[in-house]
């Protein structure tokens, strides 16, 4: 989570290679946010009675995706180690430009997919399908971004309920829960590849914990979306909201393994993780009276683009501060000088 929330922020660090592009990432709004649980339930019944198809691609697509999210993150870091390496090769038709560090970075990216295609069922096929995931993971919060605390409460409480209901209350309905049986591959002797696998320590016969990918990447992109409130508002990261989210993320995945145990049944990691990261932001923003301003995003970050653009119009870069900006840093134009001092004269007030 906090990798992926580095991997978010890319494009607040000049020159990072991690950054993407304006047309590769994207935010989610409202109708986006209650689409995430039509669509996962959809996906899950999907699979819960087709399972035996699914499954295969399934796998595909985690190691074709996995291969590409590895193969970009090995590129990015070798073109940052060694400018050299950035030297266009040919250009892929639906790709774009490959340079040598992305042959170089297919190398381990292909590895991993076959030692994880070879290795998937035995004692150590969790160490691939881990170093896999986690890099889908990072290059998932890289790319998809949260504009302010009102579309994360209502995109992470909808999820919250929905794990709960597919959970606990499937079984009401389907004499199993859907969830649990989908992430042990409903019987096909395959497990479901999207999870992180983590060996029990001291058991005899092998047992692992599962962590679904969404029960990372939702509070993930909380976690992330806190991080850039921080930097854009010139917080140190232990006294912003970053550190409360990854603090409450622990907890709340503590809590989720202490209530396993003690159970011995599938719990919903969310019903733990959601009031650990969501809950304890919202709580902490409201004892500092800055609620207002994480619900409805960061307005105040705007004045200080707006000044740039008053003292330099011409050559000053407007960083994409607000969350209903473009995330790509551009060059202000007068036309837009004007827009800016129009619709934001508090703002323009405030940053003189």
């Amino acid at each position: 989570v906090a990798a992926g929330a580095f991997f978010a922020t890319a494009d607040l660090r000049p020159g990072s290679t991690l950054a993407p592009n304006a047309d590769e990432v994207l935010e989610i709004d409202s109708t986006m946010a209650m689409s995430f649980c039509v669509v996962g339930s959809v996906v899950l019944m999907t699979l819960f009675f087709f399972m035996r198809y699914a499954i295969y691609v399934i796998m595909f697509s985690f190691c074709a995706g996995g291969a590409s999210c590895v193969t970009q993150i090995c590129s990015a870091c070798l073109q940052y180690l060694f400018p050299s390496l950035r030297r266009r090769v040919c250009t892929v038709p639906e790709v774009g430009p490959v340079v040598t560090a992305d042959l170089i970075s297919l190398v381990p990216a292909v590895s991993l997919v076959l030692g994880w295609i070879k290795f998937r069922r035995t004692s150590i096929g969790w160490i691939f399908q881990d170093i896999i995931g986690a890099g889908f993971l990072c290059m998932l919060q890289r790319t998809m971004r949260l504009p302010n605390m009102k579309v994360a409460t209502l995109l992470l409480s909808s999820m919250f309920f929905f794990d709960i209901f597919w959970v606990f209350l499937s079984p009401l309905l389907f004499r199993q829960s859907v969830m649990i049986e989908v992430a042990k591959g409903a019987g096909t002797g395959e497990t479901v590849p999207m999870l992180l696998r983590i060996p029990q320590a001291g058991d005899p016969f092998g047992a692992e914990r599962m962590l679904g990918f969404g029960d990372i990447a939702l509070p993930g992109l909380l976690v992330s979306h806190l991080l850039r409130y921080d930097k854009l508002s010139k917080q140190r990261w232990w006294t912003g909201y970053f550190a409360t989210s990854i603090v409450g993320y622990f907890f709340g995945l503590a809590a989720t393994i202490v209530v396993l145990m003690w159970t011995h049944a599938g719990q919903p990691a969310l019903l733990y993780l959601v009031p650990g990261t969501l809950g304890s932001t919202l709580c902490r923003s409201w004892c500092r009276g800055e609620w207002s301003k994480l619900w409805h995003g960061l307005p105040e970050i705007d004045a200080g683009a707006v000044k740039a653009a008053v003292d330099d119009p011409e050559t000053s870069v407007i960083a994409a501060e607000s969350p209903n900006a473009d995330y790509r840093q551009r060059r202000t134009q007068p036309e837009e000088l004007q827009r800016l001092t129009r619709v934001a004269p508090d703002a323009l007030g405030r940053a003189e």
